[in-house]
């Protein structure tokens, strides 16, 4: 595990100085902390991003992933969307699940409210079938929703809510909740 976050960090720096835009998530939940990382690839709208999120109880879950981001409207939109998919890599604390590893396709909007730029909504949405889960894993959704307020031009500080949960090819466990909390978080860009 120390060696994968080491290897995690070395990339996130590498891809950091190299990048034009990037962009610093970090959320707290009750028992649960995430971090995810995202950087502008090129000027068409390209993005990549890698991710941690570490429950204390349940799981630890890695992530990276490839979108296209931008509005549907040439004229510009207060709607950001995003789309792509996202490799999981997922260890649950229970001993008996095994590892996994799963592509969620998916994506991400933001809304920004016109008349008052400072105010800010979004949500993301991922979902693996079986088709596209190995090893241990059999499926796994991830969701969660948050308004922010952008307290500096560069910074924004959001309440919201996660859900993420999977199915395992354990014949003794159902659909396992994996974190469901509410959080605080900063979005920094810079």
């Amino acid at each position: 595990m120390i060696l994968r976050n080491a290897c995690l960090f070395v990339v996130l720096a590498t891809i950091a100085v190299a990048a034009q835009a990037n962009n610093l998530d970090i959320n707290l939940g009750s028992n649960a902390a995430a971090v995810n990382f995202s950087t502008s690839l090129t000027s068409t709208g390209l993005e990549g991003d890698l991710g941690y999120l570490h429950h204390t109880n349940q799981v630890d879950i890695g992530s990276a992933g490839l979108m296209v981001v931008g509005d549907a409207n040439p004229a510009g939109s207060p709607f950001i969307f995003a789309v792509g998919g996202k490799l999981f890599f997922i260890s649950p604390k229970q001993n008996n699940l095994g590892n996994g590893t799963v592509l969620g396709l998916g994506g991400r909007f933001n809304y920004t409210w016109p008349s008052y730029n400072r105010f800010k909504i979004g949500g993301e949405l991922y979902y693996a079938p079986s088709i596209t889960s190995f090893n241990n894993a059999d499926r796994y959704l991830q969701y969660s929703v948050n308004a922010g307020y952008e307290i500096l031009h560069n910074a924004e500080l959001y309440v919201g809510y996660r859900h993420i949960s999977a199915a395992f090819n354990n014949p003794n466990t159902s659909t396992l909740t994996l974190d469901s909390t509410f959080m605080v978080g900063l979005n920094l860009t810079f």
